[in-house]
């Protein structure tokens, strides 16, 4: 009974371990960058050019990166990014039209704050986990994904269109060379999908490239639009 007891403490144990661990780990990104992505905006805009500006920045003794994106003259976004795990702070999207907040997720120690206009969502939840991106952060904090083929990791994200937090499972499933038209870079291609039963609803695949050289820079995006696969690619990058 004893050894019995010892064992599921220990499992318990290493169960709480693995939870409190973060799913990546920062491999040693510069402390600025910029890049410019190609993407697909929805089927009426069309393809727009997406540009991302990351800054190493300080605030009460804690690192961490701020990132500004602009999608084109349409939405202006903001993001601070925990510089240990890459974990997202804050996120917040402007309609550059409007100039009106139209999504917002805060997280400060356990209380999480989301909002979507869109849907009418305004929140604040107390959540345990750690291991929280959002959306946008993916093609940054994904870079600190511990690579590995067949490697995978479950992260929580929040998803506007959802208006919640959803299970997301990573997995490295290939290694290909691809190019794109910022050139031709050896990568990894990460898996992303819906975990838990929430799969059952949502059980599309996407997939992440990133480069097999350190520091691992996002390269492309594909997933699949009325059956037919679409990609954001890469159009220059500059550390």
């Amino acid at each position: 009974m004893v050894k019995y007891t010892l064992l599921l403490l220990g499992l318990i144990s290493s169960q709480i371990l693995c939870l409190s661990q973060a799913a990546f780990r920062n491999p040693g990104l510069s402390s600025t960058e910029s890049f410019e992505l190609y993407e697909l905006f929805d089927k009426t805009v069309g393809r727009i050019v997406t540009k991302f500006n990351i800054e190493l920045k300080e605030k009460n003794h804690l690192k961490y990166y701020a990132i500004k994106v602009n999608e084109g003259n349409l939405f202006s976004n903001e993001l601070e990014i925990k510089y240990t795990d890459l974990t997202t702070i804050s996120e917040k999207r402007t309609d550059l039209k409007t100039g009106k907040l139209t999504h917002l997720y805060q997280k400060s120690g356990d209380t999480v704050h989301f909002i979507n206009t869109n849907k009418g969502v305004n929140k604040t939840v107390v959540s345990g986990q750690t291991n929280i991106y959002s959306p946008l952060a993916y093609f940054f904090s994904f870079r600190g994904f511990p690579f590995q083929i067949g490697r995978s990791v479950s992260i929580k994200s929040y998803i506007y269109e959802y208006g919640d937090m959803l299970t997301m499972n990573v997995k490295n499933i290939s290694k290909q060379t691809i190019t794109v038209k910022a050139g031709t870079y050896e990568c990894y291609v990460l898996e992303l999908s819906v975990g838990g039963w929430q799969s059952v609803f949502a059980p599309d695949k996407y997939h992440l490239f990133f480069t097999v050289a350190n520091p691992h820079i996002f390269v492309r995006y594909e997933e699949k639009i009325d059956g037919k696969w679409s990609a954001d690619e890469l159009i220059q990058y500059n550390k």
